[in-house]
């Protein structure tokens, strides 16, 4: 009963490390302005300069919002120049790119891997022949 309770153990412990975890997703944000651009992601707010990057985001929705602060003599304004709710998937990546008159455009990638898309070296159909066995002018034997 020992050795089977350990054996099953075993098993256990080598499938959890085959299988493959979630894919990451990730949020990055990028912007050509001078200006001092804060972004809000489900609530938290950080600074960046020209460029940022959320690894490992969680699956799910998230609320983004993008500020730029614009310095007028003493003051300060700020202006929302993105506000959106957006649903992040597994491997996904979300681009956010603003230009110098603060227009945003978001894309969006998955990477995912289907099967029909993978190599397969069973098409008969390539170059090399496989299908010319009945061609008999191939030059490959008697005319």
């Amino acid at each position: 009963m020992k050795q089977i309770f350990t054996f099953i153990a075993v098993l256990f412990s080598i499938s959890s490390f085959a299988a493959p975890g979630p894919k990451a997703s990730k949020i990055s944000i990028s912007t050509v302005d001078k200006n001092v651009t804060q972004v809000k992601i489900d609530g938290v707010i950080y600074n960046m300069n020209n460029t940022f990057v959320l690894d490992n985001i969680r699956t799910g929705n998230h609320t983004i919002s993008i500020y730029q602060m614009e310095k007028v003599g003493f003051r300060r304004n700020t202006k929302t120049i993105y506000n959106s709710s957006m649903s992040v998937m597994p491997g996904q990546t979300i681009n956010i790119d603003i230009n110098r008159n603060g227009k945003v455009v978001v894309k969006t990638t998955t990477d995912k891997v289907d099967r029909n898309d993978r190599y397969d070296h069973n098409d008969r159909n390539d170059n090399n022949h496989y299908n010319d066995h009945d061609n008999r002018n191939n030059n490959n034997g008697r005319h």
